[in-house]
């Protein structure tokens, strides 16, 4: 396919946009459901999330009027001409407050041809008209086909359309008790936002506390920080606007407002706003004991603890069945452990963020998640004599997506690292899932692995599979029932079906228990079986399954997408009945709420597909071998290959039934170092070659895209399941090789020992 094509077909694709070109004249309206929606600017989807009433005809026109203070000072240097504290002076003072607190309308809403009252909120007015910040410097661009140039200076900030829809979230989320999770993108503008915010609330409000969160303080205070920021606009207002409150204390980690009495003594008239600045690390109690009215998370990618401070800092946020405090919480992609960030923006009510309808990732629609800032969408940018943004702040998305498109294609071509690439991507991401699975480089990543990703992903030519269970028959066999065939006998019979899972986490509404997802069916042919038979059927060895179980029964609605899930894979092995090919064959993925269900499917498995001495299992957890047992089924299970860990081992050693690694995918011991260093060598192998004679390596030979995905997530500090079943795959085929080398040993030896001709001397 031809570059401009695949732009093409990309922009066709995207989400975000198509959701903006739509006709949503059939949601409801939130505040007709009985949401506090006063400028009636969101809606409710089909998933329960809410929607952005944003629509491809509307306009912003004459922004200009929401920025009366910011372009007088910009012109004088100063707001206002009146004399300080006379009467002109103190209305406009109270003026200019009333709008920071309450928001400000203007006509700048061109909507169905008539032109509208906009709102912006109370927080946007003031950062549109008292932040004073380093942005780029519109006179001072250069464009050519070659390069995009130009300056920053210090200025008030502009009005953007994204922007405005970031904040209109704060002020619904707010007004409605929610708390607001947001992923976003470089160059958005998010650290002045925040911080403007602070700095309105701490100086509109005496005798409150706002603080700031982070793994380090660091973070917060250094230079260009979110709490650097936020006194920097308070100091404005100390020396630029007529809101002083004094200042108490010059500590940026604890920043207070206020003034004292000439004898010292802090006044009683004090205003008494103080911003608090605490890191996370390793304290996970920070931000409570200060009643908090606004707790604002800084980097939350880069906190392993988030869910525990969010379970102390949550409640603490409340009093009694009210909601008295907000917390913001957002992050970008990093090269740390994403896996608890992606868990709470895919399910944002754990912990009462404001669930979005997910218009942003593809096929996603029916599923909520957080906010998200789109790279595309308020981006500054021209592409020939087209811009991205107009004067008054509407973005052109499409425009946006080519820009962003054309700048991937450059760093790829001058990225020194494949690493510096991918963390390219989840910086600038044009969907969650981009941001979430680009964030960095791991052990298995590679160019071929996320191309692989994207086929599987984006191609209907891949997704040939069929999803369902395995029951027994009457008959003493097993029989794989599809999932539209289950449903359909559910009415008679009062059969559960599920469907497979989708998320790399498991979202929020999926269901636990999951399905079997099936590529290919068992081999059937005639075979000599081991007394020398012509039989009919699945031939042992040709098959062999790989189990990770979880360990603990658990009811399924106590599990979330943070707990273990089974996992279990059966592939097919090269031999002379396939010529011998490799492939996944069939996949397990799920939460029963017995531990005995999972290892029921996992013996359904080797059943169907006659898995018999080549079942591995890890057994550091769970009851999988008592139950195989109880089955009368120990002659699927495989033992463990000690030959692999002990290389020093020539004699047969007895071993016990099924695979101990120990510690799963993330821990540090030699087994699982050793596991993974194999698991790598078995899906970097090459297999065979593709149609276009490229070399074919083994995870080409993996169809399931969760499985794809996970591997381009893992880090070693997660939980991805599939990646430690995969391990024992891995083993599997590590000791193929070493029986193979084996045998051939063997073989030389008795060449080399035996007496025959081709041995003898010939003089």
């Amino acid at each position: 396919m031809e570059e401009v094509e695949i732009v093409d077909k990309f922009i066709r694709e995207y989400p975000f946009l198509n959701y903006i070109l739509e006709d949503k004249s059939r949601y409801k309206r939130a505040r007709d459901v009985g949401y506090n929606d006063p400028n009636n600017l969101f809606m409710i989807g089909d998933s329960g999330g809410f929607l952005m009433d944003i629509n491809i005809s509307d306009k912003f026109v004459d922004t200009h009027k929401l920025t009366e203070m910011a372009d007088f000072h910009r012109a004088n240097n100063k707001y206002t001409f009146f004399k300080e504290d006379s009467i002109p002076h103190r209305q406009l003072r109270k003026r200019e407050e009333y709008r920071r607190k309450h928001g400000f309308d203007a006509p700048c809403l061109l909507r169905n041809g008539e032109l509208e009252n906009l709102h912006i909120s109370g927080s946007m007015y003031n950062y549109l008209n008292y932040v004073n910040m380093e942005q780029l410097d519109e006179s001072s661009i250069s464009y050519s086909d070659k390069a995009s140039v130009a300056k920053k200076h210090y200025d008030f900030p502009k009005f953007i359309d994204a922007q405005f829809w970031t904040f209109a979230c704060m002020e619904f989320a707010i007004l409605n008790g929610f708390h607001l999770l947001i992923d976003k993108t470089r160059r958005g503008g998010f650290s002045y936002i925040m911080a403007a915010d602070s700095a309105n609330e701490i100086n509109l409000s005496p005798n409150k506390v706002c603080i700031h969160v982070a793994v380090d303080k660091k973070f917060l205070t250094a230079k260009g920080g979110l709490t650097d920021f936020t006194i920097a606009n308070l100091r404005f207002y100390e020396n630029e606007t007529f809101f002083k409150r004094g200042i108490l204390s010059l500590n940026n980690e604890n920043f207070v407002l206020g003034y004292k009495l000439p004898n010292g003594v802090v006044s009683p008239k004090s205003w008494n706003s103080a911003l608090f600045s605490v890191s996370a690390m390793n304290n996970p109690d920070c931000a409570i004991g200060k009643d908090a009215v606004k707790v604002k998370v800084e980097e939350v990618s880069t906190m392993d603890n988030f869910d525990e401070f969010m379970n102390v800092t949550e409640p603490a946020m409340r009093t009694g069945s009210y909601t008295t405090g907000n917390l913001c919480a957002w992050g970008t992609a990093t090269s740390g452990n994403m896996q608890i960030f992606e868990q709470n923006f895919y399910s944002p009510q754990s912990f009462n963020f404001m669930p979005f309808e997910n218009v942003w990732d593809k096929d996603m629609r029916n599923e909520v998640c957080g906010y998200f800032k789109s790279y595309c969408w308020g981006l500054q940018g021209r592409l020939g004599d087209k811009i991205a943004m107009d004067a008054d702040g509407n973005s052109d998305i499409e425009v946006g997506i080519r820009i962003a498109l054309r700048e991937r294609k450059i760093k790829k071509e001058k990225a020194k690292t494949f690493a510096d690439y991918i963390n390219y991507l989840g910086q600038y991401a044009l969907m969650p899932s981009e941001s979430f699975s680009s964030a960095t480089e791991n052990l298995f990543s590679s160019e071929e692995l996320m191309e692989w990703e994207e086929k599987l992903r984006v191609d209907n030519a891949y997704k040939f599979y069929v999803d369902g269970m395995l029951y027994e028959d009457n008959k003493g066999g097993v029989e794989f029932k599809t999932n539209a065939r289950i449903e359909k006998e559910g009415g008679r019979h009062n059969v559960d079906f599920y469907d497979w899972i989708e998320g790399v986490p498991r979202r929020g509404n999926e269901h636990p228990h999951g399905c079997i997802r099936k590529w290919f069916n068992p081999i059937k042919i005639q075979y000599k079986d081991s007394k020398g038979q012509l039989v009919y059927g699945t031939p042992p060895g040709l098959y062999s399954i790989s189990y990770d179980p979880v360990g603990v029964n658990k009811e399924k609605a106590a599990i979330t997408n943070k707990h273990s899930h089974n996992s279990i894979k059966v592939w097919m092995n090269p031999s002379i009945y396939n010529n011998f090919k490799t492939a996944l064959v069939c996949a397990y993925y799920g939460r029963p709420d017995k531990l005995e269900e999972a290892d029921k499917i996992c013996y359904l498995l080797a059943r169907y597909y006659n898995c018999i001495g080549t079942t591995g299992v890890e057994v550091n957890r769970g009851e999988t071998v008592s139950n195989f047992t109880k089955w009368k089924a120990l002659k699927y299970l495989m033992k463990d290959p000690v030959e692999i860990w002990d290389t020093s081992l020539k004699a047969h050693v007895s071993a016990s039934y099924g695979v101990n690694i120990g510690g799963g995918s993330g821990a540090g011991s030699t087994k699982v170092l050793e596991g993974l260093r194999m698991l790598k060598e078995m899906l970097y192998s090459e297999v065979g070659k593709d149609e276009h004679g490229k070399p074919k390596l083994f995870f080409h030979t993996i169809y399931d895209y969760q499985t794809i995905l996970e591997l381009k997530k893992w880090n070693s500090v997660g939980n991805f399941d599939r990646v430690s079943e995969m391990i024992i795959h891995a083993l599997q085929w590590k000791q193929s090789d070493v029986q193979a080398a084996k045998e051939l040993s063997v073989r030389k030896k008795v060449l080399e020992t035996s007496d025959n001709f081709y041995n003898r001397d010939l003089f």
